[in-house]
């Protein structure tokens, strides 16, 4: 397999005079008009001459119009339901042992963790008050 990391669509299709066939990627590029003026002139006269890679090239454009033209599935209106209900309904797990989040969302440690609050998200001012050290974590 070839390696195409660090190659721009440029250098993909740089060698064309060389006799070689445009990259996949190139093909992709050229038809979804993402390559450049220079890449985009080498590739179209290529195609000029090479049937291999014009058919692949209306290969993907066939391919592109499908999948544009597609509908999406319609999505179960339960499923949906059972989506938005996720926050309300889903068991959070408690709190790792010494620390907790303020109600501005900064993660806090405990003086003494015996004293920290219940699950997350129990309390809006969890990790507020005298038993916060201070220290910020990852400060």
């Amino acid at each position: 397999m070839t390696d195409l990391r660090g190659r721009s669509f440029s250098d993909l299709v740089a060698g064309l005079n060389a006799g070689q066939h445009l990259a996949v990627d190139a093909v992709v590029a050229f038809v979804d008009g993402e390559l450049g003026p220079v890449a985009r002139d080498r590739a179209a006269a290529h195609l000029t001459t090479c049937q291999s890679c014009a058919a692949e090239v209306a290969a993907q454009h066939q391919a592109r119009s499908v999948v544009r033209s597609a509908q999406c599935p319609p999505v179960p209106a339960d499923l949906l339901a059972a989506l938005r209900e996720i926050p309300q309904t889903a068991d959070l797990p408690h709190a790792p042992a010494g620390l907790a989040v303020t109600a501005e969302g900064t993660i806090v440690e405990f003086a003494d963790p015996s004293v920290a609050p219940g699950p997350l998200g129990a309390s809006p001012r969890w990790g507020a008050g005298p038993s916060v050290l201070g220290r910020w974590i990852g400060r």
